[in-house]
């Protein structure tokens, strides 16, 4: 029998009441397991390599979490994980099959940050077994995987949280409500960039495992996007993408290090975005900008702009622009949600578009049958999602 934080046979208010939420899942549909109020959040980690690391360190500092186990196919870097939680006991445990974790261990809640190819690999058995489940973005790379996900997610009886981090910014969420209000008249167009003084390396060169780099990374934008659409998905995507750096041993099918995406949203709404790597110093960094009948709103800045000669410029927020900003308060919300059986504010629904205008994207700017990046205008009810 696993000797863990409680035993599967104990009589506990956390078991009783996981046995009573079954029952309930079972005569009137998904129930989450219910948490008493200073119960903790017992979790198991797949996937501890660099972001799972970070993510690691995050949850040591949030009150609420207790890491039960940690899993990598890689000895070392579950070594590495279970080190960095320390704090807890009994022991974390190290697993390099994750299926085993989960048979073995009494968990609440799983995170996946595995490879973005892999994450249906791991999410729909978490989700199957009847805990919660965070994963990292995007749901996965390719259609018929994130439609997969997003399924499992609607007859799971535990909650599905996905790593679009941006949701859970308070600045983002008061600039939104600004947005949505209505204030500022509609929406008229949308430009944003991601502009990064380094490379694309590792697993994000093949496509296989991470998609299109567009997919891997820029679907945080994507999805901060359609949050501004009211997650509305777009109806078409014109796209561009290229390689310049040299790569060693390149992969079949290798991402580009440069694009300039183009999305058209009902409303004839235009969303320009550009995702360039290699730049200097004085071209990198993050721009959200939302253009509006009576102004425009700087997302990452926390600005409001009023149009000439209609007022003063309004801070909104204080400014938000690091690629890691949102992790503390994503990971903060997902006990929360946990405890009080709420939705995610990055959801299965929310996560399914920001994912899928990636997938959309490297449809437009790359042909995978003639490996070769040729632009094309690509639309979403073509994309054949069963979602």
């Amino acid at each position: 029998m696993n000797q863990t934080h409680e035993t599967r046979s104990s009589v506990t208010r956390r078991g009783f009441l996981r046995t009573t939420a079954t029952a309930s899942a079972l005569a009137f549909g998904a129930v989450p397991p219910v948490l008493g109020a200073n119960e903790e959040v017992v979790i198991g980690m797949i996937g501890t390599g660099g972001r799972g690391q970070r993510l690691l360190k995050a949850i040591t500092n949030i009150k609420g979490y207790r890491v039960a186990a940690v899993c990598d196919l890689v000895p070392d870097r579950a070594a590495a994980a279970a080190e960095i939680c320390s704090q807890y006991k009994p022991k974390v445990r190290e697993y390099t099959d994750f299926k085993k974790m989960l048979a073995e261990e009494t968990l609440d809640a799983c995170f996946v940050v595995t490879e973005e190819g892999n994450h249906a690999l791991c999410v729909i058995p978490v989700l199957e077994a009847g805990l919660h489940c965070f994963s990292e973005k995007p749901i996965d790379v390719t259609v018929e995987k994130v439609d997969r996900v997003v399924q499992a997610a609607r007859k799971a009886k535990g909650i599905l949280q996905i790593g679009y981090q941006r949701r859970y910014l308070p600045g983002f969420q008061k600039a939104m409500a600004e947005i949505h209000s209505g204030n500022m008249g509609n929406v008229t167009y949308l430009q944003a960039q991601w502009h990064w003084p380094y490379g694309v390396g590792g697993r994000y060169l093949d496509m296989d495992f991470a998609g299109c780099w567009f997919l891997a990374q820029a679907c945080h934008h994507a999805d901060v996007m359609a949050w501004v659409m009211k997650d509305q998905p777009p109806v078409c995507c014109a796209a561009m993408g290229a390689i310049t750096q040299k790569n060693e041993n390149p992969p079949v099918h290798c991402a580009e290090d440069h694009s300039g995406v183009l999305f058209q949203f009902s409303g004839n709404v235009i969303f320009s975005y550009t995702h360039v790597m290699n730049a200097c110093d004085a071209f990198c960094g993050e721009k959200l900008w939302v253009y509006l009948e009576k102004g425009g709103i700087d997302l990452p800045g926390g600005m409001k702009y009023p149009m000439a000669g209609q007022g003063e410029p309004m801070r909104l927020a204080e400014a938000s622009s690091d690629w890691d900003n949102g992790t503390y308060e994503e990971l903060e919300a997902f006990v929360r949600h946990i405890r009080n059986g709420e939705t995610p504010l990055s959801n299965a629904e929310t996560a399914r578009i920001g994912t899928l205008m990636g997938i959309l994207g490297g449809k437009a700017m790359y042909k995978r049958q003639e490996r070769s990046f040729t632009p094309s205008v690509e639309y979403w009810k073509d994309l054949g999602s069963a979602t």
